[in-house]
C-alpha cells in the first residue's frame, strides 16, 4: 500500500532537518513525501532541499511545495495543499517541528495494510522542549475504553474525546476523497479540530492501535499551541461550525464536552487583558446551548473543571467570572512565587553547606601549612644542633 506523508513547515530551521530524517527510515518504494512550507523567511526551505537530495533513489516521490508567502491561519491552507498534491492509498501527517517514532508508526502502517479502515487513530508522545522531559498525552487515560469490540458509535464517542491532531491517524485517502474533507481555511488557528470532528463523523470504520506515532515537540517559541491571547476564543467558532454539521444530535453533548475540556485548558493561560474579549465571545455561544445538553454531562469529570465557569457566561455573569479568574491568576502567581522562593531557599542552605565545607577544608589546609612550618623548624633545629 502506497503512503502519502505529508510534512508541513514554516521557520522551523533547527526542527525539519531532524524531523524528516526521522521520517526517513518509515518511508518504503512507492511511497510519496510531500513538504509543504508554507513561505518560511529562515533557512527552512534549505534544510529541506538538502533533506530531500538525501532521499532521492529510494524509489519514494519526492515532492516540495514552498509556498512563497505565509498564508493566513494555521496550518489549513498548508495541510490542504498536501492533500490535493496526495496519490496514495493512505495519508500521513507529519508536524515538520516533531519527529516520527520508526517503530511504531511501522506497526501501525502494517495494521492498516492488513486491515484498511477510514481513520486509525494512535498514540503518541509529548516533549515538554522548556523542562526537557516527555510526557503523557492529556487523554492517556481514554486508552484504557478502545476495547477490541466496539460499536461504531462507541468508537465514535471515544475518537471524539479523543485529541484531535491530525498527526496521530493514519487516513484512507479514498475517504477523505469521497467525503470532501479537507481543512477548514480563514484567519484563524486550530484548524485541526473541525477537520477532525468531519472525520470521525463521517468514518464508517474507525480503528484504534495504543502505539506512539510520534513525539510531539511542545514549549517552543512561536509555538501556536502557546497562545495566551483573545485568538483562542476561536474555539467557541469551531464549536459552532462542529454543531452546525452534526448528522445527529445524540453528538451534542461530546461537542460541548469537548469546548469544556479546552476551556479548562484556556483559562489557564489566558492573558489578564485577554479576559473580557474572550468572556463576551463566550457568552455569545454558551447562552444558546440547550438545558438537556449540559444535563448530560453533569456527572462528566473532564467537563466539571469548566463547567460551573461556562454556566455563568451563559448566564450573563461575566463580572463574576472575571474576578474569579483574576483571583485564580492572582492565586497561580502566589503559588509560582512561592516555588521559586523554596528554590532559593534551598540554593541558599546548599551554598551554606558549601561554604561550611569551604571554611573546614581552609582551616584544616591552615593547620596542616602550620603544622608543615613547624616541622620544617624543628628540622632546622635537628641539623643545627647537629653541626654544633
Amino acid at each position: 500500500m502506497r503512503f502519502s506523508f505529508i510534512v508541513t513547515s514554516w521557520n522551523i530551521e533547527d526542527y525539519i532537518a531532524p524531523c524528516l530524517d526521522s521520517l526517513a527510515p518509515c518511508l518504503e518504494p512507492g511511497d510519496e513525501l510531500i513538504v509543504v512550507d508554507d513561505g518560511s523567511d529562515d533557512r527552512s526551505c534549505e534544510e529541506i532541499t538538502a533533506c530531500l537530495r538525501q532521499l532521492e533513489g529510494r524509489g519514494v516521490s519526492l515532492c516540495p511545495v514552498f509556498l512563497g508567502t505565509n498564508t493566513q491561519g494555521g496550518v489549513g491552507i498548508a495541510g490542504n495543499v498536501g492533500l490535493n498534491e496526495a496519490t496514495g492509498e493512505a495519508v500521513f501527517f507529519v508536524d515538520g517541528d516533531d519527529w516520527v517514532d520508526a517503530a511504531g508508526f511501522g506497526a501501525a502502517r502494517r495494521r492498516f495494510e492488513r486491515q484498511p479502515c477510514d481513520i486509525l487513530i494512535a498514540n503518541y508522545r509529548v516533549y515538554d522542549a522548556v523542562q526537557d522531559r516527555f510526557l503523557k498525552p492529556p487523554d492517556h487515560t481514554l486508552w484504557s475504553g478502545a476495547r477490541a469490540r466496539m460499536t461504531l458509535q462507541e468508537r465514535r464517542h471515544l475518537a471524539l474525546q479523543m485529541v484531535g491532531v491530525p498527526w496521530r491517524k493514519i487516513y484512507r485517502r479514498g475517504f477523505l476523497e469521497q467525503q470532501k474533507i479537507r481543512f477548514p481555511e480563514g484567519d484563524f488557528f486550530y484548524e485541526d479540530n473541525p477537520f477532525h470532528w468531519q472525520t470521525c463523523l463521517k468514518a464508517a470504520e474507525i480503528a484504534f492501535l495504543d502505539v506512539s506515532l510520534c513525539s510531539h515537540r511542545i514549549g517552543r517559541p512561536g509555538q501556536t499551541m502557546a497562545a495566551t491571547g483573545a485568538e483562542l476564543a476561536v474555539f467557541f467558532d469551531h464549536y459552532e461550525r462542529i454543531v452546525a454539521q452534526l448528522p445527529d444530535p445524540q453528538y451534542r453533548p461530546d461537542a460541548l464536552r469537548w469546548l469544556l475540556e479546552n476551556m479548562a485548558w484556556h483559562m489557564e493561560r489566558l492573558s489578564a487583558e485577554s479576559q473580557w474579549t474572550y468572556a463576551m465571545r463566550a457568552e455569545d455561544t454558551l447562552k444558546s446551548i440547550a438545558e438537556a445538553d449540559w444535563q448530560a454531562l453533569r456527572h462528566d469529570a473532564v467537563a466539571q473543571r469548566a463547567l460551573g465557569i461556562a454556566r455563568a457566561l451563559a448566564q450573563g455573569q461575566l463580572a463574576e467570572v472575571i474576578a474569579i479568574w483574576q483571583h485564580q491568576r492572582v492565586q497561580r502567581q502566589l503559588q509560582g512565587f512561592e516555588e521559586r522562593l523554596a528554590q532559593i531557599e534551598l540554593a541558599q542552605d546548599q551554598g551554606r553547606g558549601q561554604l561550611d565545607q569551604l571554611v573546614r577544608w581552609s582551616e584544616g589546609q591552615r593547620a596542616l601549612q602550620e603544622f608543615q612550618a613547624l616541622q620544617t623548624l624543628a628540622s632546622q633545629g635537628e641539623d643545627k644542633s647537629f653541626t654544633s
